[in-house]
């Protein structure tokens, strides 16, 4: 009798892991969601114009930062980017590479988008130029600029006309895999090959949790970024 209690009980525990691990997103983290679409409200117009400005899909790119959003936490992100700043200047991104902003950028992510825009016609088009010396006041100027939301949003969209140029096969495909790609890719590695992307972007890896524990929820970080889009679509 109590065998046959606990496999029911167990049998119930398993169908509620299983009908929440496919819930929406929005409602696993219901919070959460709310407040970071509160955020993207309040900022969208000017996110949007900044995208624009670089022709990079507005939609595109506030989805690829959401997960992001979701996770972001105002206090850590002041104590972060108070450690980061002065270390990175001194000692570049070998010595502190911390994310920082809304976006949750990393210097070494600002580096590498920048040194693959000044290689680019892009740079010239646009008349958007880095300054890639290796110098105190080159990453001084780089960590202001990652500290301004606006500038965030140029990074961003940098990012993705980067990749759009460099595998021109993403523009042939639909815009929902694109979304996962360029997530993908944002979350995990600029330089990485589409192929690679691909098989990432199902990897449960993600979570909101400051220091995970054992009960912390792992996600899909390109499957959030796909529900939002979705959403901001419907």
């Amino acid at each position: 009798m109590y065998i046959q209690t606990l496999i029911r009980v167990l049998s119930l525990m398993c169908g509620m892991a299983a009908v929440s691990a496919t819930q929406p997103y929005r409602r696993q983290f219901d919070d959460e969601w709310k407040k970071a679409e509160e955020t993207v409200c309040l900022d969208r117009e000017t996110w949007h114009d900044v995208f624009a400005s670089l022709d990079a899909d507005p939609r595109i790119c506030e989805a690829i930062v959401f997960p992001e959003i979701l996770r972001w936490s105002k206090l850590r992100d002041m104590f972060e980017q108070a450690a980061l700043k002065d270390r990175y200047v001194r000692e570049g991104a070998a010595g502190a590479d911390f994310s920082i902003g809304l976006f949750q950028m990393k210097p070494s992510f600002a580096e590498k988008v920048e040194e693959a825009w000044m290689k680019s016609p892009m740079c010239r088009e646009y008349g958007l130029y880095f300054d890639l010396m290796d110098t105190q006041e080159a990453r001084r100027r780089r960590i202001e600029r990652l500290s301004d939301e606006r500038w965030q949003c140029v990074y961003l969209a940098v990012f993705v006309r980067l990749l759009e140029e460099r595998e021109p096969s993403l523009s042939a495909i639909p815009a929902t895999d694109l979304v996962r790609l360029l997530a993908t890719a944002y979350n995990r590695d600029f330089e990485a090959s589409p192929d690679s992307l691909r098989k990432w972007s199902s990897d449960r890896t993600f979570h909101l949790e400051i220091l995970p524990t054992r009960n912390t929820k792992y996600c899909s970080y390109a499957d959030i970024a796909l529900e939002w889009y979705e959403y901001i679509n419907r």
